[in-house]
């Protein structure tokens, strides 16, 4: 759903990734309806990645460095009329390893070709059916679902027995000295 944190989550896992690990990672922007990546990064969205799916541009032409070490990323491009059908392209499953999840009908297909899925849901706005339903259609795809991130989870809450974290409060008091 809008608003769960996708973006900055995927950028703060690879970003992490990039600089404590020492890999080479590359975020590729596949929400191709409400694209956030090259805002986010301070990049420009174009070329990006419909132009190399629709055979306007090379690969080399599309990946771009960031401000952190050992990070990369691929925008959007152009935003299409057919954002599915575009991402349910051979050129798409030649070109990605492991997406970020954008649009759920969007990323079906790049799910199947996926190593796994992490699954980002925002505290007190993300509701039981909705990620049920999510966990289902990722389920009916055969990706393997990799663990879930919930954003926005107040400490303070969960100290207070607010919401269903609040079993984990003598933990968080314990682990904080508070």
């Amino acid at each position: 759903t809008k608003g769960e944190g996708k973006t900055v989550t995927s950028i703060n896992v690879a970003s992490a990734l990039a600089q404590q690990v020492g890999t080479k990672v590359v975020v590729v922007e596949c929400d191709l309806r409400r694209p956030r990546v090259n805002k986010a990064l301070k990049i420009t969205p174009t070329p990006g990645l419909t132009n190399y799916l629709n055979e306007e541009c090379s690969l080399e032409d599309i990946v771009k460095d960031t401000k952190i070490e050992n990070l990369k990323a691929i925008t959007y491009g152009a935003i299409p009329p057919n954002p599915s059908e575009l991402l349910s392209s051979e050129s798409m499953f030649d070109l990605i390893d492991t997406p970020p999840i954008g649009v759920v009908i969007d990323a079906l297909p790049i799910m199947k070709a996926s190593d796994g899925v992490v699954i980002v849901a925002r505290n007190n706005s993300t509701t039981y059916p909705e990620l049920s339903r999510t966990v289902e259609v990722i389920k009916r795809t055969n990706a393997k679902i990799l663990g879930v991130i919930l954003n926005r989870v107040k400490p303070h809450e969960t100290r207070k027995g607010k919401g269903y974290y609040s079993r984990y409060g003598g933990y968080y008091k314990t682990s904080t000295n508070d």
